[in-house]
């Protein structure tokens, strides 16, 4: 396991809870390490899922991020990581190569919360963590003054970032999560993908809807498993609403 880089002129204190890198490619991830560090994100480097696991049994872990450009089968592996109780409510994010679509539709299946493919810009990156581990110090602003949306037997409160669903924590990843603020905020609404789009991405625009439909297929069956009150109805043309189940 690579030690993290040290750089007391320009180093931001670190966060207590480091992320792990996953990444066969040493260079990539000591680039990507030095850029974190200095902004106050530590990392550690895991060359494998096993070692990915056994380092969250042994201390507690922010975020994950997978570096699949160079491997095609990984949606086996964030599979893994969501079903296991030390990772599986982890924000997941995933490095791909451009083009690779089926493999982007399979992460997405197999539970990661957000892919950036390369070349981007590491900011995103930066953005998406800080975001995750509640860094991000004008959402966290805005959200201490919004009360909590309920709607059935679902609860969701921003300033905690925590849901609930009869009284019972519900794991959701960052991006179900803002999904599900949004229906909580227009229940019984018909919302379209573009407008999901832009309350879950925000600033990226080259989502695309089979995206917006993959991340609410695993929130429908969220609720499907937890609510006895609450399910998403699908609107054919027009997009997804929340409503309440026939008794």
């Amino acid at each position: 396991m690579a030690e993290r880089m040290q750089n007391p002129k320009t180093e931001i204190r670190a966060v207590k809870r480091p992320v792990a890198f996953y990444s066969q490619d040493a260079q990539f991830y000591l680039m990507f390490a030095h850029i974190l560090q200095f902004e106050g994100l530590a990392t550690l480097l895991v060359t494998s899922i096993e070692e990915a696991l056994a380092t969250a049994a042994q201390q507690p872990l922010g975020a994950i991020v997978l570096d699949c450009r160079m491997e095609t089968q990984l949606a086996s592996h964030v599979a893994r990581l969501k079903q296991d109780p030390l990772t599986r409510t982890l924000p997941c994010i995933a490095l791909v190569s451009p083009g690779a679509q089926t493999q982007h539709i399979a992460l997405l299946k197999s539970g990661v919360d957000e892919y950036l493919a390369t070349p981007f810009a590491p900011a995103k990156l930066v953005d998406f963590l800080r975001s995750s581990l509640g860094l991000d110090r004008r959402a966290r602003d805005r959200s201490a003054h919004t009360s909590s949306f309920t709607y059935g037997d679902v609860e969701l409160d921003p300033e905690t970032c925590l849901a609930h669903c009869g009284g019972k924590a519900l794991s959701v990843g960052p991006i179900e999560f803002r999904l599900l603020r949004h229906l909580l905020e227009h229940p019984e609404r018909v919302i379209g993908r573009e407008e999901f789009i832009a309350a879950a991405w925000p600033g990226k625009s080259r989502v695309s809807a089979r995206t917006v439909d993959v991340h609410i297929s695993q929130l429908r069956k969220l609720l499907k498993r937890h609510s006895r009150k609450t399910a998403i109805r699908t609107v054919r043309l027009a997009g997804y609403s929340l409503h309440q189940k026939a008794r």
